[in-house]
């Protein structure tokens, strides 16, 4: 293990002064993207207004959706050097709500018609398309919940 000093740095607020520009291009769009007090729209109008008022590093924007678990729409705009980030997950959250949902219904309806845990999980298999460790997972997640 290497000894040497490393330094740690809070994403969403710190003080910091970057002698690189894409560092702090980084930074600063974390602390807009992970400001929950804003509504998602007013966020993600701040992040493209920040990446086309600095002319972010397309490299930039992609480390920092993956690093703030955003989905990103580039689309090249006018002379080529802006682009417009981050269209929020919206859409991936209202599916995983839906496939939430369907995975509690399976199991709250097997339980209520006195299936066994195998008879579940092989309903769970079934219907998502999904191994059997994964309905494993699923079951032992979400049978507290519905108990």
């Amino acid at each position: 293990m290497n000894d040497y000093k490393m330094i740690l740095v809070e994403a969403r607020q710190n003080e910091c002064k970057f002698h690189n520009v894409d560092n702090e291009d980084f930074f600063n769009l974390l602390k807009i993207l992970l400001d929950n007090s804003k509504p998602v729209n007013e966020i993600k109008e701040e992040a493209i207004e920040y990446t086309k008022k600095h002319n972010v590093e397309k490299s930039v924007v992609m480390t920092v959706a993956g690093a703030a678990n955003c989905k990103l729409n580039y689309e090249l705009e006018g002379d080529g050097g802006m682009w417009t980030v981050f269209e929020e997950t919206e859409n991936e959250g209202r599916i995983q709500g839906i496939n939430e949902g369907r995975i509690k219904g399976i199991i709250e309806m097997g339980l209520e018609c006195g299936l066994s845990e195998e008879d579940i999980l092989e309903k769970l298999q079934k219907k998502l398309n999904v191994p059997w460790q994964k309905a494993q997972e699923y079951f032992q997640k979400y049978v507290a919940e519905t108990v």
